[in-house]
């Protein structure tokens, strides 16, 4: 009976002790310094963690016997044998690859990186589409901190806000942890489902770290990385990879029987769309296993000064399939010096290369956060993190979760009110805004600088007031209140509109709104002529383009989404429209060559042919067709990403002549438009336009179908959708009409082969436009530019063709479309 007792006994601590987990938990080090974002975990699987930003690493583990493989980009791996039966502590120093280096001597020819390179290149479209599928999990931390406010922003802060300089200005200004599921499949599908998301300070807020955002594939000939360049970058491994790189073999490493080959990259052209840094490459099977590279401001990068990209694969399927297990991106900026850093950095784990996913699992819908991913504890994110926090981040969220706590009270709420509330001196020039935070309102009224006051000769010298209130919700809907009041003081007349808007469906970005109004408004109300630039042009040239007619009236408006990538949109008026004559000559330079014409578009010499005042009762319908949109999607909110085919938009018209109202006309049109991404070649857009009257019982001129013309220096409009020197008013439409535009942005291509121009960071673009309708047989436009001077600025050098068959052409200057 005793030796059954002992043997039960045994067997029951055995099985405790087995099913208990311990912590295995150090500091990583290397060249006597942390590695932070090192990679740790159980040989044989993808089950580990990282270390955080000081280098220190907590594994949770269960009872018993492990190998734990330690690794870091640039460092020989480690494998330790842990034995655990209590939480232990175990500090690494990994070696710089360089001890274990076979030195490598090159006495004639090329280096021998180039076969490395050349082998793995051949085999790089073998790894790319060697798994077909495969889902796993990651866990994402995104940090960003300020480093350096100089003082003369610390005083334009004081200075307009009204706020004193306190620490929250510095250190870490942005903190945020996620993790989620990650599913793909062959082609192109993929599916992302955030399940939590921690942001410091904003409890109620998701953080939008994507898996499918940071897993550069270095396999692709070309890694785009969104919202840092226009052009995509050259990967290494590029099919032309030896156009744009020197290859340089470091050395070999040998690790569990392998080698790898440590090479390094460097672009031939400092300017060149590529990358600088160490890759490494299996022996014999030429298959990427790290990537520790940079991209600098020559690379044409914008926003930040250097960016890092370090990846560390490691393998799933025995030794003949590896896969990212860690990916980390950091960033430098300065500007005006202002200077900071971040980073963010994903662990990979739970790969699993035969899930089955069903097709119809994927959808248009590509990352998904849950209900609740921001209700998990401080508890749940202690057990489930993977990498210890440090203690700059410990200080950072105990700070900004106990400071959100307090300002999320009323009486918080109800202090900062009364003292930004409080009118200053500046609020006169910038505009004043008075909050009513806890209710969620907001007024805001303009200031002289932010009003704005113009001229034209038919108001003179004209002010305009705009304002607004606005409420909003928790869940994202809103009401919105607009209004707007104008007084000309010259031919003495006050006008105004007041519009509201309800949004009341977030994820179908519904809104239904009405509008009344009284107020002066351009003959072509997709309001071409700048009102700032007509006034120049009047006071200082004696040419006044500007050509103004009064309209009251109400209107209603509708838009939502039908279902994924179908819009409705619509809009009803009934208004009244009163001609306006010139009452204004002031000039400040006068020409004596120049009159100001009259305010008809139609006879510059006399108003006597303007219309008599009507009434018109309108209606417009619109569908919209994104086919195939992509589209993110959050508890209360949708966010569309965009879709590789174009989008296509038909409208239809009536006015119908019923209660007093006289216009009675119908007018169809439809349009097609879309971006291509051309890769290192840079981006082609286009815009097809057309469509004419079915009916035209009764069309008055501000009825007619209008284009986007110029006749100034100054291009205010859409590039893709305008033309520059094309008269405003002279060849509007009024039975049919197409319009084509088309522009391709060479983002750099050509600039930055020419040593000068290339210092430059200009690039060039190149477009050309055609309109046909009754009244212009055939009109073209070419424009040859440079755009992205002083990151802002485009210049344009225009041809023109058609209208008495004449070739004109002129410069013009305008903002950047797309910084």
């Amino acid at each position: 009976m005793r030796n059954i007792l002992l043997i039960l006994h045994f067997f029951v601590c055995s099985n405790l002790l087995i099913s208990q987990q311990f912590i295995l938990s150090g500091k990583i080090t290397g060249n006597n310094e942390s590695l932070p974002f090192a990679t740790i975990y159980l040989k044989g699987t993808t089950k580990g963690v990282n270390s955080n930003d000081n280098g220190n690493y907590s594994l949770k583990l269960d009872a018993g016997k492990h190998i734990v493989v330690f690794q870091y980009v640039g460092y020989s791996k480690q494998e330790i044998e842990v034995d655990l039966t209590q939480n232990k502590t175990l500090d690494v120093n990994l070696k710089l690859d360089g001890i274990a280096l076979k030195e490598i001597v090159v006495k004639a020819g090329e280096d021998p990186a180039y076969p490395i390179m050349r082998k793995a290149i051949k085999k790089r479209k073998l790894f790319s589409n060697q798994v077909t599928e495969y889902s796993c999990q990651s866990y994402i931390k995104g940090l960003q901190r300020l480093t350096n406010l100089p003082d003369k922003f610390k005083k334009l802060i004081k200075i307009t806000s009204g706020e004193k300089i306190d620490s929250t200005l510095y250190g870490v200004i942005y903190l945020s942890e996620s993790e989620s599921n990650y599913y793909f499949k062959k082609p192109n599908k993929q599916k992302e489902i955030m399940f939590s998301s921690r942001v410091s300070g904003e409890s109620k807020s998701f953080s939008f770290n994507q898996l499918s955002q940071m897993k550069f594939n270095f396999y692709e000939n070309l890694i785009p990385i969104r919202g840092i360049s226009d052009r995509p970058f050259v990967s290494p491994l590029n099919g032309n990879a030896f156009i744009y790189y020197k290859f340089k073999l470091l050395g070999t490493i040998n690790e569990d029987g392998k080698i790898f080959n440590k090479i390094e990259v460097k672009p031939k052209r400092k300017t060149d769309p590529c990358f600088t840094g160490i890759i490494y490459i299996q022996e014999n099977s030429w298959r990427i296993t790290g990537i520790d590279l940079e991209l600098y401001k020559d690379n044409k990068i914008k926003f930040v000064d250097t960016l890092s990209i370090k990846q560390l694969y490691a393998p799933i399927s025995g030794d003949s399939i590896w896969m990212p297990v860690n990916h980390n991106f950091g960033f430098h900026f300065t500007f005006f010096g202002i200077s900071g850093d971040g980073y963010f950095n994903a662990t990979v784990k739970n790969y699993n290369l035969t899930p089955d996913i069903k097709d119809d699992f994927f959808s248009n819908e590509v990352f998904v956060v849950e209900d609740g991913a921001n209700k998990k504890d401080s508890n749940y994110w202690n057990i489930n993190r993977p990498a210890p926090l440090t203690r700059e981040e410990n200080k950072d969220y105990r700070k900004k979760d106990s400071t959100e706590k307090i300002q999320e009270t009323d009486r918080y709420k109800d202090s900062v009110d009364r003292k930004k509330n409080k009118p200053r001196v500046n609020d006169l020039f910038f505009g004043y805004t008075y909050n009513k935070t806890k209710e969620r309102i907001s007024v805001s009224i303009p200031g002289i600088v932010t009003n704005g006051i113009q001229y034209n000769t038919v108001e003179g010298l004209n002010l305009s007031y705009i304002f607004s209130v606005n409420k909003e919700y928790e869940n994202l809907k809103a009401h919105r209140f607009s209004g707007k009041l104008r007084y000309g003081f010259s031919n003495y007349l006050w006008g105004g509109e007041m519009g509201y808007n309800y949004f009341f469906n977030p994820k179908k970005f519904s809104r239904i709104g009405i509008k009344v109004k009284s107020i002066a408004e351009q003959y072509n109300q997709m309001d071409p002529i700048s009102p700032l630039v007509n006034s120049l042009y009047s006071l200082f040239l004696n040419e006044n383009f500007m050509k103004v007619f009064k309209e009251t009236g109400v209107e209603s408006s509708y838009f939502t989404e039908l279902t994924n990538g179908i819009f409705f949109s619509s809009l009803v008026k009934y208004v009244e429209r009163d001609p306006l004559k010139n009452t204004s000559n002031l000039l400040i330079v006068d020409d004596k060559t120049k009159l100001f014409t009259s305010n008809d578009p139609r006879n510059a010499f006399t108003h006597d042919s303007l219309f008599n005042t009507n009434n018109a009762f309108t209606g417009e319908i619109t569908f919209s067709f994104r086919f195939k949109q992509k589209y993110i999607t959050l508890p209360n909110q949708k966010i569309i990403t965009g879709s590789k085919y174009p989008r296509l938009s038909v409208s239809y018209k009536k006015a119908i002549p019923v209660l007093n109202t006289k216009a009675d006309y119908d007018l169809a049109s439809a349009m097609i438009y879309d971006e291509l991404n051309l890769g290192l070649f840079g981006r082609l857009g286009f815009r097809l336009k057309g469509g004419g009257f079915l009916n035209t019982k009764k069309l008055f001129f501000m009825d007619f179908k209008y284009f986007l013309g110029n006749q100034t220096l100054f291009n205010t409009n859409d590039y893709l959708s305008s033309f520059r020197l094309l008269p405003y008013y002279t060849f509007s439409a009024d039975r049919w009409f197409t319009e084509a535009h088309a522009e391709h942005h060479f983002n750099g291509f050509i600039i930055n082969k020419i040593p000068l121009l290339k210092k430059l960071n200009i690039q060039e673009v190149v477009g050309g436009h055609l309109l046909m309708s009754n009244r212009l047989k055939q009109y073209y436009e070419i424009n040859f530019g440079i755009e992205n001077i002083f990151n802002v600025l485009r210049f344009d050098y225009v041809l023109g063709y058609g209208i008495n068959n004449k070739v004109n052409s002129g410069f013009t200057i305008g903002i950047n479309t797309r910084l």
